[in-house]
């Protein structure tokens, strides 16, 4: 039996009888043998595996992001390596030497990191970005209305009857952060509410972060009568020292999320939130990537958000 042979039945390929297809089977289980996909990659004369870096500390955001993104390559037949690039472009190991990649997506906020980008054009590297500030030479980038959605929210818990409104603001240098502060503050000016510079604090999207920045909300003279965090971590971090000061939620203290990562449906109680359509923006970012059609090249895909209201919001109290 031909080296060919063996190979075309360990890829799936037709044209192989089905006796001699059996033979092969039975003698990769008895021999143990499991395919290595990077192996594969380097025999083939185009590459099937893409790269997605990241740096953002949730864990329930980048989970998301990968389910996204294998699910989609299961489907099309490529394989997925997830890189935390906290140091830079020193960190991402795929991208030394001469990199064999179909493509890479970048998670906010590498989206906007000038050394990775650069590296990946002078590479030749076909690129796409979850919510970026601007094109970029990007093959097309995914995002959702973060300015809008903040608005949404902010608007409903003014409608809710809240006027002391705090805001847990994300890291400056993150895009989707910054466009979530600005959609509250536009909310709040439309409504004709100032915001007390003591109902404004900044996290960095982790729940330790969110602890920190309630407690400085919470301490303020008039304290906030709701809290508005720019993602579920810090959210969850609200509920947690709310608890600690004896506040009943939502008739003492109102609090809202953003993201509706997994973690917002199963607190207690469960959390109102955005749902951002994570998992369905890193699936539409890995389809573009592979040129499935999903937006002509360079294109903006804007996916929609939503409110999800559950336990945590209610009227203010009198």
């Amino acid at each position: 039996m031909s080296f060919k042979t063996v190979s075309r039945v360990l890829n799936g390929e037709p044209n192989v009888r089905e006796p001699t297809r059996q033979r092969v089977l039975e003698a990769a289980r008895a021999l143990g043998y499991r395919a290595n996909p990077y192996a594969r990659n380097l025999r083939a004369a185009q590459s099937r595996l893409i790269a997605v870096y990241y740096s953002n500390p949730s864990r329930n955001y980048t989970s998301e992001i990968q389910i996204g993104v294998l699910q989609r390559c299961n489907v099309e037949g490529f394989n997925a390596i997830f890189e935390e690039a906290g140091g830079g472009l020193d960190s991402l190991v795929s991208l030394r030497g001469e990199p064999n990649l179909a493509g890479v997506i970048l998670v906010p906020p590498l989206t906007e990191d000038q050394a990775i980008l650069l590296r990946l054009t002078e590479a030749g590297i076909p690129f796409v970005r979850l919510a970026p500030f601007a094109s970029h030479g990007e093959a097309g980038h995914v995002s959702m209305d973060d300015e809008l959605a903040a608005g949404e929210m902010t608007d409903h818990l003014v409608s809710l009857g809240h006027r002391q409104i705090g805001f847990i603001a994300g890291p400056p240098d993150h895009p989707q952060a910054r466009l979530r502060e600005t959609g509250f503050r536009a909310a709040l000016g439309r409504h004709g509410l100032h915001l007390d510079p003591a109902h404004m604090a900044i996290g960095n999207f982790h729940f330790d972060s969110g602890l920190k920045a309630a407690e400085a909300l919470l301490a303020a003279r008039t304290p906030p009568t709701a809290i508005f965090a720019s993602n579920d971590d810090m959210a969850a971090a609200v509920l947690a020292v709310a608890y600690r000061r004896g506040l009943r939620v939502p008739q003492d203290l109102s609090v809202a999320g953003f993201d509706d990562t997994p973690l917002a449906s199963v607190l207690v109680p469960s959390l109102t939130t955005i749902y951002q359509p994570i998992r369905e923006m890193a699936a539409q970012a890995t389809g573009i990537l592979l040129g499935k059609g999903e937006a002509e090249p360079q294109a903006a895909h804007v996916l929609p958000h939503r409110i999800v209201v559950r336990e945590t919001t209610a009227p203010r109290s009198p």
